[in-house]
């Protein structure tokens, strides 16, 4: 049974594995709880599929955000530690009243991710570009001037981290970015704040930086006091021999775990007490340290007594960047404008954006331009009771055939009635149906049109034709105008289409007119012109 890891004091037995977590990233409106992550999308490499960074504790992912805020670091854990979100909470509140520039922001999220159906913890923060330290240093081995400067920023970092009561607990070349010549750390999982007091270490780091002798019950302000200078001696002999790089680095800067182990047979410390006097001293702290107890090891702030007082970006040299590689595909640039698209239908769509047609002619008429001009309006005769008959019998068949037929024959079905005989019962039902509906519909119109005083049985309205014009050819179609929904001062007669007949605005048989019927006339004459026969109830002038 999968347990959700959300639940306090749950310990499921099953957790996502990278595959799983790639799978779910690649739909981050669907998968994240966090509003900021669903607006984004997943980095990807050459193969389409989201880029992944598998570390000791997390894999991590980089997701590009679509609205312009920058890019995001969301780092999935690979497994369920308990108190994971106690310290979490822990260094988030004292950060946030200790804050330190070299440490990103981040957010914890608990349930920030769902992968098959259960949600699981992330951590997120913005996303720092640059090489990692190892990455930099291979790049710079020319540069002492730049390695120098590192060995002043790292000397920044190590007093900004004291100053706030912080310790990383797992200071290496994997967690150190360098953004633009400036140090940054990454990967929150080992760092120890005031109010864990007492706590245990939930990781040891790594094995080529942290004393031999460390374990999870140390754990306090001092952690990072054995790795810091080595990763500052290191830097300061890469400066001065950078041959050392090649004969020393492997998954480390210089220094090995068995370097800690027996320095007195390391030849690289040896090599190292050769550089000079300072090369020396540090040296043989670093080895008297690594012999001793990890608590005995001293800061690296009170062990160097030469310490640039200028800012960085006065000391700092004029090109820092380093050129990296990476298995990112760069997709096309975002328009600049990225609003989001708003789904429109199709009818509001041919509204805003109409479909171009081609231009009417005055000579001939073809299928290409005889929509362009509005058809003479169909008059029938209201007094024609039969052939209004026949013209809504058709207009009830066409509409609503399948739903009479069905139920017809789906109620003699019921009755026990044969199958073709139920089907001939049914037509006869329907078509008597059909005659009947039309003949009331057709018989109410007639009574209607009398009331309205139209008169002539079986004769159709006669429509005038449009007054001569002095210029311009004469058009045989009847242009009606747009109808209108509203009545006013200025259009005070209303028509009917159907019927042919124009009443006043204040006619009770104005009410009885359908919107698709209607139409508006600024004066009697113009409906006159247009064939329209004024109302004998209201008489309209």
């Amino acid at each position: 049974m999968v347990v959700s890891p959300s639940q306090p004091g749950a310990n499921p037995r099953y957790w996502p594995s990278a595959r799983y977590f790639t799978e779910a990233i690649q739909c981050p409106s669907v998968c994240f709880a966090h509003p900021v992550l669903r607006t984004t999308l997943p980095a990807v490499d050459r193969l389409g599929m989201p880029l992944v960074t598998s570390g000791q504790f997390a894999y991590v992912y980089k997701l590009k955000s679509m609205n312009g805020s920058g890019d995001f670091a969301v780092r999935c854990f690979r497994g369920y530690l308990g108190d994971r979100d106690q310290r979490y909470r822990a260094i988030q509140e004292h950060l946030k009243n200790a804050p330190v520039s070299y440490l990103s922001h981040f957010t914890y999220a608990p349930e920030g991710i769902l992968v098959g159906g259960h949600r699981f913890p992330i951590l997120f923060m913005n996303w720092i570009e640059g090489p990692t330290l190892d990455l930099y240093i291979n790049e710079m081995l020319h540069r002492p001037d730049v390695l120098r400067h590192l060995c002043e920023e790292w000397l920044r970092l190590i007093s900004a981290l004291r100053a706030s009561g912080v310790a990383h607990g797992d200071l290496q070349h994997g967690n150190i970015i360098v953004e633009h010549g400036q140090l940054r750390l990454v990967d929150h999982d080992g760092i120890f704040v005031t109010r864990m007091a007492g706590w245990t270490a939930s990781e040891v780091g790594h094995q080529h930086y942290q004393h031999p002798r460390r374990d999870a019950r140390h754990f306090d302000t001092n952690l990072d006091s054995f790795s810091s200078i080595v990763i500052y001696l290191s830097l300061l002999a890469l400066a001065e021999r950078p041959d050392l790089w090649q004969e020393h680095h492997d998954e480390n800067l210089l220094f090995t775990k068995s370097d800690f182990i027996d320095p007195e047979s390391s030849s690289l410390f040896a090599k190292i007490r050769e550089l000079g006097p300072e090369h020396r001293r540090l040296a043989d702290v670093l080895a008297s340290s690594a012999t001793g107890q990890p608590t005995d090891v001293p800061c690296l702030l009170d062990l160097v007594t030469t310490k640039s007082t200028l800012p960085p970006w006065m000391t700092a040299p004029v090109d820092l960047d380093a050129t990296t590689k990476t298995r990112e595909v760069i997709s096309t640039e975002l328009p600049a404008d990225r609003r989001s698209v708003r789904w429109v239908r199709w009818q509001e769509r041919n509204r805003e954006t109409p479909l171009p047609a081609t231009p009417s002619s005055s000579m001939l008429t073809s299928i290409f331009n005889a929509g362009t001009t509005p058809p003479v309006p169909a008059v029938r005769d209201p007094n024609d009771v039969w052939r209004n008959t026949i013209f809504f019998s058709k207009e009830f068949l066409r509409k609503y055939f399948l739903l009479w037929y069905w139920a017809a024959f789906l109620l003699l079905n019921f009755l026990g009635i044969h199958f073709f005989l139920g089907i001939f019962v049914t037509l006869a039902c329907l078509t008597i149906g059909c005659f009947t509906y039309g003949f009331v519909r057709a018989f109410d119109e007639s009574l209607t049109a009398r009331a309205a005083g139209v008169t002539g049985r079986g004769q159709q309205p006669s429509i005038a034709a449009p007054p001569q014009r002095s210029s311009g050819s004469w058009n045989p179609h009847v242009t009606l105008p747009v109808p209108s929904f509203s009545r006013s001062g200025s259009e005070p007669f209303v028509g009917n289409l159907v019927l042919g007949i124009y009443h006043a605005e204040d006619c009770n048989w104005v009410d009885h007119i359908s919107t698709k019927n209607r139409v508006n006339f600024s004066s009697a004459s113009e409906a006159i012109s247009h064939g329209f026969k004024p109302c004998q109830v209201c008489s309209p002038a």
